[in-house]
């Protein structure tokens, strides 16, 4: 019997997610291959010294804060620098390495892997969030100007002359337990505690989320938000479910997780539908299209007007049609888009919009290293840089790129 269409077209799409899926080039491998590749990569690229501390380093938390450390000195060096610096190209790469140990998977690492995991990783993404409010904080930006700093795979605070804004932020990277099998609370390796929560409500104006997966967003930070009065920008109801703690009995007597609206409060600004004319949010201009990832997860396509810098972002959205709404939309100044995500279609619609500017207009690439992730879907900077599909492209007419490792961040100019 012959499906109906639809069913046939849905069939054909998931059966493209698989194997794009499957084709990312980071497999997972035992810790000591991991090392080994480092060390080649290092002496590859000419950073001998590193190859050398690495290949010395008995205790894998060393050689891991060893290559976190030279990477972060490579950015520095190149801080501003665009996609054809090398030096920020191999800082990135080397960071790579020590973010993709298989803490997942016991044939791949020791408990001690997973605990230096846990540590270095902690320290580091701790180190980037501490970095970020410090800098927001003490930040003048001139008009016609925004500040853009990455806190995570997809997080921005984004600063102009006259509002704050966060978008996609997350308390990520939370840590598996391979015995277990699960996420488990571990209050000693901890990245964002309430206390933090409440800090970045206080440097914000509001919040922004994409669409509601666990790397999008936490539900402290919007609690945070909301106690604070401040606006949380959302594309659907965010619930939080107590699915590890039912306390409710269901029809046939089992016990169900019981749904908690998060997003019940005055402050809450849920755009369901599309807007091309914008909505304004606390002085910010809004415009959104709304997609979803996948087929069931609601995901708005933003472009968001800040203090007169127009910044476009698809989170992590699959309808290519709602993106192609953005060039019925004023020029997008500076796009935020997965380069794991059809980032050149992104690219592409932006770019349709009048008055574009290709030398003018910023790519800030994301959604590398999401730490919640299998490694063979832990999106790479290698694969960012080497794929055909995403930066590797370089016959594609991109505009400006600026690639962002964690706590680093990008002035943009729209006079140049």
């Amino acid at each position: 019997m012959a499906r109906p269409l639809a069913n046939v077209l849905r069939l054909a799409a998931l059966a493209a997610v698989v194997v794009f899926a499957s084709a990312f080039d980071w497999k997972p491998k035992p810790t000591a291959e991991l090392k080994a590749d480092l060390v080649a990569y290092a002496n590859s690229v000419g950073e001998t010294e590193l190859a050398e501390a690495v290949n010395g380093a008995s205790a894998t938390a060393e050689w891991m804060r060893a290559a976190i450390r030279r990477g972060a000195e490579l950015l520095k060096a190149s801080e501003g620098g665009d996609f054809n610096d090398k030096n920020r190209e191999h800082g990135l790469r080397i960071i790579d390495y020590p973010l993709h140990l298989d803490n997942y998977d016991l044939k791949n690492s020791s408990p001690e892997d997973r605990q230096a995991f846990k540590e270095v990783v902690r320290e580091y993404c701790a180190g980037a969030r501490e970095r970020v409010f410090a800098e927001v904080a003490a930040a003048k930006i001139p008009d016609g100007s925004l500040r853009l700093w990455r806190i995570y795979n997809m997080g921005y605070i984004i600063k102009g002359s006259k509002h704050t804004v966060a978008i996609d932020i997350t308390a990520r990277p939370k840590f598996y337990d391979v015995v277990e099998g699960r996420f488990m609370p571990d209050t000693n390796v901890v990245v964002w505690s309430e206390a933090d929560w409440k800090r970045l409500a206080n440097l914000a104006d509001m919040i922004f989320v994409t669409h509601p997966h666990g790397d999008h967003y936490d539900r402290a930070g919007i609690a945070a938000f909301v106690a604070a009065g401040k606006p949380v920008v959302v594309p659907c109801d965010l619930v939080a479910y107590t699915a590890n703690r039912p306390s409710k009995k269901g029809p046939d007597g089992k016990y169900v997780a019981e749904k908690k609206i998060l997003t019940t409060a005055p402050c809450c600004v849920k755009l369901t539908e599309d807007h091309i004319e914008p909505v304004d949010v606390g002085g910010v201009k809004v415009r959104n299209f709304l997609g979803n990832q996948g087929e069931d997860v609601p995901c708005n396509v933003y472009l968001i007007d800040i203090d007169g810098v127009l910044v476009a972002d698809n989170g992590d959205n699959s309808v290519l049609v709602k993106e192609r709404m953005l060039s019925k939309c004023p020029p997008a100044d500076v796009i935020i888009a997965s380069t794991w995500n059809n980032v050149q279609g992104m690219v592409n619609c932006c770019a349709g919009a009048p008055g574009f500017d290709r030398t003018k207009s910023v790519l800030l690439p994301s959604h590398e290293n999401e730490l919640g992730h299998g490694v063979d879907h832990r999106e790479s900077y290698h694969e960012m840089y080497t794929r055909k599909d995403r930066l590797g492209n370089r016959e594609f007419p991109w505009p400006r790129v600026h690639p962002l490792g964690y706590g680093e961040s990008f002035l943009f100019e729209k006079s140049r």
